[in-house]
């Protein structure tokens, strides 16, 4: 399946994707500072991983999926590129190396034991970015569910807690629906 197959795929079954700014900014970055490894933290149908493998020169790309069935395609598509796809759950992964890039993409309710969790997984000079940081997709709906307003709060506290740590450069991009680029200071 080609990339361009599958990110018609994932637009056919509703399967959310990286947009298309927000993945060429990810996409310089890697390959400006010549990262060799990516850990993603939610795969989906691996629409990003296989992006990345033909956008950068990565030479390790691991992806972790907790949804079953959005695993069985992501390694059905994935598993002759030479990226290890992963059925398990974030908080539960313990990973086997360090990365020099780990792409947040999963669980939007509590990335802040994410980050405390893979920092440790994060090789110096790397860097940790974090998808939809301002959850847009709300935005046009006139009424939100309770769950959408509380997971909507607990972003926004997210972000502001990301931006207060004292050990870390953040920096939050206002593109699209919003990614952080973590480095250590």
């Amino acid at each position: 399946m080609t990339l361009k197959e599958l990110k018609q795929k994932c637009i056919d079954d509703n399967v959310p994707i990286v947009r298309d700014e927000t993945l060429k900014f990810i996409v310089n970055l890697i390959n400006t500072n010549n990262y060799q490894s990516l850990l993603e933290l939610g795969s989906a149908y691996g629409y990003s991983s296989y992006s990345f493998k033909q956008q950068t020169n990565l030479k390790k790309i691991t992806t972790i999926e907790l949804n079953e069935n959005n695993y069985l395609v992501a390694e059905t598509i994935l598993k002759n590129l030479n990226i290890d796809v992963i059925s398990a759950n974030a908080f539960d992964f313990v990973p086997s190396q360090k990365y020099d890039v780990i792409f947040f993409d999963a669980c939007k309710s509590h990335q802040d034991i994410l980050f405390d969790k893979y920092q440790h997984y994060l090789n110096a000079n790397g860097t940790i970015i974090i998808d939809n940081m301002f959850l847009r997709k709300f935005d046009h709906q006139t009424k939100l569910t309770k769950n959408q307003i509380k997971l909507k709060k607990k972003v926004n506290s997210f972000r502001e807690w990301l931006l207060n740590l004292r050990d870390w450069k953040t920096i939050i991009y206002d593109i699209e629906d919003g990614f952080a680029v973590c480095s250590k200071k």
